[in-house]
């Protein structure tokens, strides 16, 4: 009787230690497939911890990538990029990197060579019913971030940006970076660092905090910041939103 109850406390005590490994293979960083895009490649990525809740999402890109873009706008500049399955617990459903050689409006603020990183929190379907114009449909207060303003015309496929009235760009400084969100009738769409080239170019190495609604209309795990990390020993960059929190 003896010798079997030492079977089972061993038994137990072997399924114990292997469901606790289990449970922590969870954590690590995950990849989807590699997009070209110029003369380098991007993929997303997603950290998770112990627990299997994001810590960040977002880009991981070479810097070739920034070399050999298009110089004129267009379809070709826009990249539709999965997120690994990983990422699901997040609440975003995909990404899109755009690349805008000569800028977009509002001009001349946003008139510079710049990637629009999207993080979308709803399918593509959706996107595809958003018609160009403007959008007069109100948001609910709550869901807008402070000092956040309408940018009223609609992009088709993507929806309204909404920028930072406090963004430096905003206080007569020349753009180099800024963080966006998005709207469609009532909706928030996607949230979007907006980085130009220039900037990629020196290398940086910088965390931004990112101003928070009062409430979220979905739940998903939500920025409090974003980096922009260049690794010079890999020569890749990390666009990335960080400290997320669920809501």
């Amino acid at each position: 009787m003896k010798k079997y109850c030492l079977f089972f406390v061993a038994t137990l005590t072997l399924c114990t230690s292997f469901l606790s490994c289990k449970k922590a293979s969870k954590a690590g960083t995950y990849y989807s497939n590699e997009t070209k895009v110029g003369n380098g490649t991007v993929q997303t990525f997603v950290t998770l911890n112990d627990n299997g809740n994001p810590q960040s999402i977002g880009y991981k890109f070479s810097e070739t990538m920034l070399s050999g873009l298009p110089d004129k706008d267009g379809m070709n500049n826009m990249f539709v990029l999965n997120f690994p399955p990983q990422a699901g617990v997040t609440g975003f459903d995909h990404a899109e990197l755009d690349w805008n050689p000569n800028g977009h409006d509002p001009l001349p603020i946003y008139g510079f060579p710049h990637f629009d990183f999207h993080f979308y929190t709803v399918g593509t379907d959706e996107l595809s019913k958003i018609i160009p114009g403007a959008d007069t449909v109100s948001v609910d207060q709550q869901y807008i971030p402070k000092d956040y303003v309408s940018g009223v015309m609609a992009v088709p496929n993507m929806g309204v940006h909404w920028a930072d009235t406090l963004s430096s760009e905003y206080l007569g400084q020349k753009f180099t970076k800024t963080f966006i969100y998005g709207f469609y009738h009532g909706k928030m769409i996607f949230v979007e660092p907006m980085i130009t080239r220039e900037y990629l170019e020196t290398h940086p190495n910088i965390t931004m905090p990112v101003k928070q609604p009062a409430a979220f209309q979905k739940t998903g795990y939500y920025p409090t910041q974003y980096s922009i990390h260049f690794d010079p020993n890999k020569n890749e960059y990390t666009v990335a939103l960080e400290g997320l929190e669920k809501h």
